[in-house]
């Protein structure tokens, strides 16, 4: 869906902005007040509406909101179009993590062209091994615009999240081959900083799979694990089969 000849055939004007690229824009104020804190122990939850465009101008308002430490982030187009909401949060006491993370990944195995009857409930993926570089998290904060120094401070800097955040499409990318897809919403939980340089270990499972106006969505489970201990949680929603536009 990143390409003009991909995205047109779904209906849609040219290539769009990946989901985790515009999260990625929407993280930063919350990092700019909050730091490693936020890091370490805040959370969010997205919902991507309508798509972004390369080359768009995108602008995010963040503002308190009712409760404390919290907070409703937005990002909106050129034309003053809404295209994704998120609220954001900074917890006070340690995050719960979810029974699932324990469950043990599928053995490695080739991958499958996405289908329907694949995308099994509750059955586990392959884990997804990362070791990311500092230049690797460099990278990913020069693509995003992202100039926050706690992104370059020391030997093993704090990783982006939105970096983080895009290893849930990378392991649905290593268990099947996707011939288009779409981002539409996560909620992921920060439960101990992520640095550049350690070993990860990313394991998903899928929780629900629904259909809707031709769209066939799937709702993932997924962590990030450092020496067996949950680091990150994510509930990952995408479409995995789109409803081509008939000509």
């Amino acid at each position: 869906m990143h390409s003009d000849d991909v995205a047109s055939q779904y209906g849609f004007k040219g290539a769009l902005v990946p989901g985790v690229t515009v999260f990625s824009h929407m993280t930063y104020p919350l990092v700019a007040k909050y730091g490693v804190e936020w890091l370490a122990r805040g959370s969010a939850d997205v919902t991507f509406a309508k798509p972004a465009y390369e080359d768009e101008l995108l602008a995010v308002h963040c503002k308190p909101a009712t409760t404390p430490e919290s907070y409703a982030v937005t990002c909106l187009n050129e034309q003053g179009v809404e295209l994704a909401s998120m609220s954001a949060q900074l917890a006070e006491a340690p995050l719960t993590v979810d029974a699932r993370a324990k469950i043990a990944p599928a053995l490695p195995r080739e991958k499958q062209l996405i289908g329907w009857d694949l995308m099994e409930i509750g059955v586990p993926f392959p884990a997804l091994a990362w070791t990311p570089t500092p230049a690797d998290n460099l990278e990913w904060c020069a693509d995003v615009h992202d100039d926050l120094a706690i992104y370059r401070e020391g030997a093993a800097p704090a990783l982006h999240p939105g970096f983080i955040l895009r290893q849930a499409n990378l392991v649905l990318r290593n268990r099947f081959t996707l011939p288009a897809w779409i981002h539409t919403g996560s909620r992921i939980s920060f439960h101990d900083i992520a640095r550049a340089g350690e070993t990860f270990e990313v394991r998903a499972i899928p929780e629900e799979k629904w259909r809707r106006r031709g769209h066939e969505f799937v709702r993932l489970y997924g962590c990030l694990m450092r020496d067996g201990q949950v680091v990150t949680q994510i509930l990952h929603t995408a479409i995995f089969q789109l409803r081509k536009v008939v000509a």
